[in-house]
């Protein structure tokens, strides 16, 4: 499953949506949009591997989306 970033998404941070990774150390900037959960085939559509993301955030995160889809 995978959760896009963004640099809007004033409505989803007005509700509380979003995760910053404004201080998290990584080279990507925004917001993770935790209302938009996906998933994707890596192989079909030739992804990459850019950066991982500090457990602290990967957990805010699925606590959101824990709260969302319950």
């Amino acid at each position: 499953m995978v959760v896009p970033v963004t640099n809007g998404g004033n409505f989803a941070r007005a509700a509380g949506f979003t995760v910053s990774l404004d201080g998290a150390g990584t080279k990507t900037t925004g917001v993770i949009r935790c209302d938009q959960p996906r998933t994707l085939d890596m192989e079909a559509r030739n992804g990459k591997y850019l950066e991982r993301i500090p457990e602290v955030i990967v957990n805010e995160v699925v606590a959101r989306l824990e709260a969302i889809l319950s």
